[in-house]
């Protein structure tokens, strides 16, 4: 059955996220540029899911799980438009150390934190369990939020230097954080009664189908649009349905769209035909799809109904933000060393590695369609209290004027 009210929120969506008159408030007020990406409509999404007003039931959502998987899929292309070669060689050696070190920090934390959580939330933990808490932890925690206007920078070379460096090493760690989910959500999984599986051989060989079916996918939307005009609506429609293919391709096997999308964005990315025709079209469109998501992270919070566990969230929520606020700014400095700025922590741009990537969000949300025991709903709402959290460190600590030193 047809449900119109899905529809019409996705038309809602469409005509908000696509106006510009809401990066224009956003640019003109601090706190909003501040909060930035699509916040507003992830607390819209609170207010009218099953948590709230129930507007939008659970029948509803399920409804409305195909355009879920279509925004994950599109999300990831966009994050693997990412891979253009020649962005790859123009990354500094100190950039590529950052990158490095963040990485293999993270995917340690989120060993450590498997281990300390696996006998909480298992009566007997497992390898399996241990992996699905370690690769999502570590997802969480690698990169950080590539925005940095609002934390106003200027126009000292130093600080557009690291401010640059934050973009790229964010970018890179974008691609990072979904790999590492993707692979370890493969290998091993949830059943619906929330037992951990572990299947390295169906998982492998899913990616591995996933991966064939980008490789057909991408040749023929290639070909489609190879004597095709930029403006062309041709293009809307492979882009489309290109990814809805793989995203039901992705479902088939076990995944939710975010993998598949990444590769064919990497594919795109790395065409030297007219694939960037693609390209383009799928950058554009990422304002929606962000919105998009972030509604759907809305309606998919669910806060635990036992307060005991919800103190714990929070408190986690606070340690999170807490050790990010220490830590992110402490790991810049040793692996940038001395190709480091000057006074590099006076920088605005140095606090914006303490901020939580929104791809957090949507990496969770991408578990939420492989898991059928609630653990992904409560960690969508740590996520999202550990990214709040680390936006209000960051607003703290008011924009500097980082011209001072230049004029003293």
């Amino acid at each position: 059955m047809i449900d119109l009210f899905v529809w019409l929120a996705l038309g809602l969506i469409v005509l908000l996220a696509g106006g510009r008159w809401m990066d224009r408030g956003a640019r003109q007020q601090r706190f909003l540029r501040i909060l930035g990406g699509g916040w507003g409509f992830l607390f819209l999404g609170v207010v009218l899911g099953p948590m709230a007003s129930g507007i939008v039931s659970e029948d509803r959502l399920a409804t409305a799980q195909p355009i879920l998987l279509l925004l994950l899929a599109w999300c990831g292309a966009v994050v693997g438009l990412q891979c253009q070669w020649a962005l790859i060689r123009a990354i500094p050696r100190p950039l590529w150390r950052w990158i490095a070190a963040d990485f293999f920090l993270c995917l340690l934390g989120g060993a450590v934190a498997a281990t300390a959580l696996s006998g909480a939330w298992q009566q007997e933990p497992s390898a399996a369990g241990q992996l699905v808490l370690a690769g999502t932890a570590a997802s969480i925690a690698i990169g950080w939020n590539p925005e940095s206007r609002s934390l106003g920078i200027r126009s000292n070379q130093a600080s557009l230097k690291l401010a640059r460096f934050v973009q790229v090493g964010a970018g890179a760690l974008a691609i990072g954080s979904v790999l590492v989910s993707s692979l370890s959500l493969q290998i091993a999984h949830l059943d619906s009664s929330g037992v951990a599986v572990m299947a390295p051989s169906a998982g492998l060989w899913a990616l591995a189908l996933e991966a064939a079916a980008v490789a057909a996918v991408a040749l023929v939307a290639v070909a489609i649009v190879r004597d095709s005009r930029e403006d062309d609506a041709r293009t809307t429609l492979v882009v489309v349905g290109a990814l809805a293919l793989l995203a039901g391709v992705a479902v088939s096997c076990g995944g939710s769209g975010l993998f598949s999308g990444l590769l064919i964005g990497a594919t795109i990315a790395a065409s030297r035909t007219r694939a960037s025709t693609l390209a383009a079209f799928i950058s554009r469109g990422e304002p929606v799809v962000a919105a998009g998501l972030f509604l759907f992270a809305g309606l998919l919070l669910r806060v635990p109904a036992e307060p005991v566990v919800c103190l714990w969230l929070v408190i986690a929520a606070v340690v999170i933000a807490l050790a990010r606020d220490i830590l992110k700014p402490l790991v810049m400095a040793l692996a940038l060393g001395a190709d480091a700025p000057a006074q590099l922590h006076s920088l605005p741009a140095s606090r914006a590695v303490v901020r939580q990537a929104p791809l957090v969000i949507v990496v969770l949300l991408a578990f939420s369609v492989q898991d059928r025991s609630g653990l992904a709903s409560e960690l969508l709402t740590l996520g999202t209290l550990v990214a709040l959290g680390s936006i209000a460190l960051t607003a703290l600590r008011p924009p500097q004027d980082d011209l001072k030193d230049d004029r003293a």
